[in-house]
């Protein structure tokens, strides 16, 4: 019987491997452990506890939904988050729409806003990882940067601008594909500077979608679909109105925020009733209300106890509410109560998130700067 013939192969040192193909490793050593992953988190503690945490470091997300739902706000919420964890915001403002007042309103330190009011989307792409690059290497204590586009609606191409229509070229898809070219050749460098990026997005109904489609779309193309992390559709509802002055004025809406996908947590219901405001009430400023649904969250995790049918919330035997709204008015008065109803249920916040980047003792994030020619000059 014939020998079989055995092939000669050289196997590399694991050092050489590594060196060759940068990036590859085990998982154990190469994957952020869940605990360590870091997260921009809102001040909707729910909505935390609905995304997994919050905003993730480096990741993309899409927030889509109709006119006046409340995903500037949603942004805003997490732009100021952003700032208050020593970060820096990079705002992309194509629909022109960005204002001092406005921004102030929902708590902007305007210093701390870095904002580009352009349409081009190649244009936004350079600016962002050049913008990206320069505070990263400022930041050198892993401070979050998130980068807000509003919105992928209002982007266009650059041959397209400064055309008049007559002369431009009527080619379908064109706008989607150089949407997909940024995200598909960003989102790794994204991903390696720990940018958070915020794509708003409108929502459009889809025509002729049959009774078992979504007969919702979004504008823009299918790559946000493939990049993003994490899909979220703010959906509106009824009016609030509030007597201001004797005289019934629309103040906020009620909406419900829907995950479409999840990459980094498990699947979490739908948020539904949730309030946001647009101007300041006796119930909250502007923005949404950030303990709205918190009493039957803490009920669910096991935090705080509710016998069926009844309106009182004990934690460890003792009541300490009668009906939700008297809890949510407790956990806005005390301290010490909501601090350990947070405690106990795990959710994100601002102090965890600071208290977690103060023990990091390396930058996860380090930039290996060269000499540019405009050092020269």
């Amino acid at each position: 019987m014939a020998k079989k013939k055995q092939n000669k192969l050289k196997v590399s040192t694991e050092s050489a491997l590594r060196k060759k193909y940068a990036g590859s490793g085990l998982a154990s050593q190469v994957v952020v452990h869940g605990e360590d992953t870091l997260w921009i988190p809102s001040r909707i503690l729910a909505l935390n506890h609905q995304w997994g945490g919050g905003a993730p470091y480096g990741k993309i997300i899409e927030i889509f939904g109709e006119e006046s739902s409340g995903k500037s706000l949603t942004a805003f919420d997490f732009a100021y988050t952003t700032q208050a964890l020593g970060g820096i915001v990079l705002w992309a403002d194509a629909e022109f729409a960005f204002t001092q007042d406005w921004a102030l309103k929902n708590g902007l330190d305007l210093e701390k806003v870095e904002i580009y009011k352009e349409k081009a989307i190649e244009r936004i792409s350079d600016w962002s990882v050049d913008m990206g690059i320069y505070y990263r290497n400022k930041l050198t204590k892993n401070e979050p940067i998130l980068l807000v586009v509003d919105s992928l609606a209002a982007l266009e191409c650059l041959d397209k601008l400064n055309v008049s229509q007559t002369d431009a070229k009527a080619e379908m898809g064109n706008r989607a594909k150089a949407i997909d070219s940024w995200l598909r050749g960003r989102n790794g460098l994204y991903e390696d500077l720990g940018i958070t990026v915020i794509l708003i997005n409108q929502l459009r109904s889809k025509i002729g979608a049959s009774q078992f489609e979504d007969p919702d779309t979004t504008p823009g193309g299918k790559a946000t679909r493939f990049y993003a992390s994490i899909r979220v559709g703010i959906y509106g509802g009824k009016a609030i109105n509030k007597k201001i002055k004797g005289k019934e004025e629309r103040v906020g809406r009620v909406t419900s925020i829907r995950i479409k996908k999840n990459k980094v947590a498990p699947p979490r219901p739908t948020l539904k009733g949730v309030e946001v405001y647009f101007v300041d009430t006796e119930v909250t400023d502007v923005g949404f209300n950030k303990y709205f649904g918190l009493p039957e969250l803490l009920v669910d995790m096991g935090v705080l106890e509710r016998k069926k049918g009844s309106s009182r919330y004990y934690m460890s035997g003792k009541m300490i509410a009668n009906g939700e709204d008297a809890l949510i008015k407790k956990i806005n008065e005390d301290d010490e109560l909501r601090k350990k109803l947070i405690r106990k249920s795990g959710i994100n916040t601002i102090s965890k998130t600071r208290s977690k980047l103060s023990k990091i003792t390396e930058n996860l994030y380090p930039i290996t700067t060269e000499k540019s020619e405009e050092d020269d000059n």
